[in-house]
C-alpha cells in the first residue's frame, strides 16, 4: 500500500490560513475536515493493520514487534497541541518510507521506534537488546541530543547512510503536516511556533537531500510549502 507522506494539492488549495479563515475561495470546513483526518487515529490504525499484514511473515511479526515497543514506551504521550496518541507519528512514517519505496526491514523498524530514544527513557541499549545492533544504530544516528550538541546533531545528518537520511527526511515531512494540521484546527495561537520549525526544517531538508531521489525530497518540500501557506500572513 503506497502512501504520500505530503499529496500535491494541499489541505486548503494553496489558500493561506487568512483566506481559508475568511472563506473567500475556500470552505473553511474542507481544510478543518482533513487536519481532522489527517490526525484520526482509527484511520491511522486502520491503515497500520492493511499495511503491514501485506509484509511478509517474518517482516511483519518484527514490525508488530516494534509498533508494541513503540506504542508502551510513548503511552500517554499525545502529539502537540491535540489529543492524538503520539504513537500515530511514527506509523505514518515507516508507511510514507514504505510508499517511498523503503524495503529494509531494518529501516522500518527503526521508522516505528524513532522517537523512543529521543522522546522516553529508553536507552540506545534496551533498544538493541530487543531489536538488534543495525536497529539501534539507525535510532541512535535520529535521535537528537538536547542542548549546545543539537545543533551539531543536525549538521553531521548530512553524512549518515543514505537509508538514515531517508528515515529522516520522512519524519519531518511528518511533522512539517502535523503542524499544517495544528495551525487550521488551531489559528494563529500556533502560527509563531510553526513558523520556526518551518526554518528549521527547511534547513535540515537541504543537509540531508543530496543523493536522496527527488521523488521524496520533492514530496517534503510540498509538505514545508504547504505550512508555509498556513503561517505567513497574506499580504494586503
Amino acid at each position: 500500500m503506497a502512501r504520500n507522506i505530503c499529496p500535491p494539492g494541499g489541505a486548503a488549495g494553496g489558500a493561506s490560513l487568512d483566506k481559508v479563515n475568511a472563506g473567500s475561495s475556500i470552505d473553511p470546513r474542507s481544510a478543518a475536515a482533513w487536519a481532522n483526518a489527517f490526525d484520526a487515529t482509527q484511520r491511522v490504525e486502520s491503515e497500520w493493520r492493511d499495511w503491514v499484514a501485506e509484509r511478509p511473515r517474518e517482516e511483519r511479526l518484527a514490525l508488530l514487534g516494534a509498533f508494541a515497543f513503540a506504542r508502551g514506551r510513548h503511552g500517554g504521550q499525545r502529539r502537540r497541541g491535540s489529543a492524538t496518541p503520539f504513537w500515530v507519528h511514527p506509523v505514518r512514517v515507516a508507511i510514507g518510507l514504505a510508499g517511498w519505496g523503503e524495503e529494509d526491514p531494518v529501516i522500518l523498524q527503526a521508522a516505528l521506534l524513532h522517537d523512543v530514544v529521543e522522546d522516553t527513557p529508553t536507552t540506545v541499549d534496551e533498544v538493541k537488546a530487543g531489536f538488534g545492533p543495525q536497529v539501534a544504530s539507525v535510532v541512535e544516528q535520529v535521535t537528537a541530543p538536547v542542548g549546545p550538541e543539537a545543533r551539531a546533531h543536525y549538521i553531521g545528518l548530512g553524512a549518515v547512510p543514505l537509508a538514515v537520511r531517508r528515515l529522516k527526511l520522512a519524519d519531518r515531512a511528518d511533522n512539517l503536516r502535523s503542524a499544517e494540521a495544528l495551525v487550521i484546527r488551531a489559528g494563529t495561537r500556533n502560527r509563531s511556533w510553526a513558523a520556526g520549525y518551518l526554518d528549521r526544517s527547511e534547513k535540515l531538508i537541504e543537509i540531508i537531500a543530496p543523493g536522496i531521489a527527488d521523488g521524496p525530497v520533492a514530496e517534503t518540500r510540498r509538505c514545508a510549502s504547504a505550512l508555509r501557506r498556513v503561517v505567513e500572513p497574506v499580504a494586503r
